[in-house]
């Protein structure tokens, strides 16, 4: 296995922030989040918020590990890619019914968590070559 770990390193690292602030921004404002959303069970972003923390601090670990740990960077991938495509099913589905601006904060979340799922997948990609 290649030593060439500095883009899942990098992917991760910023996966984790991303996750990790955004549980914690979930966790401090859950009632606004909610109303941004037009959800009004605003105990569901809390719990939401408390996921993604776990789920920065678990990615965070799975980068600094010594070589990047793979089945960590493998996991984000999948992890983020169901995201992106629950994101998109929850838009386009109309089954909660979200706030216009709530759906559009839903999409541009979706494209970043796409952008960090691209490059933990490429970094892999050469981790493995």
């Amino acid at each position: 296995m290649s030593t060439n770990s500095s883009l899942p390193r990098n992917a991760l690292y910023g996966n984790s922030a991303f996750s990790f602030l955004s549980g914690l921004a979930f966790l401090l404002f859950s009632k606004a989040v909610a109303a941004f959303l037009g959800i009004s069970a605003s105990w569901t972003v809390l719990v939401l918020g408390i996921g993604l923390m776990l789920y920065g601090i678990e990615i965070f670990l799975g980068a600094r590990a010594e070589p990047v740990h793979a089945g960590i960077a493998r996991f984000a991938v999948y992890a983020d890619f169901t995201w992106v495509v629950l994101s998109a099913l929850l838009i386009f589905t109309n089954f909660i019914a979200f706030t216009t601006a709530g759906k559009w904060g839903i999409a541009v979340v979706a494209d970043i968590v796409l952008t960090f799922v691209i490059l933990q997948y490429v970094g892999l990609r050469r981790m493995t070559k």
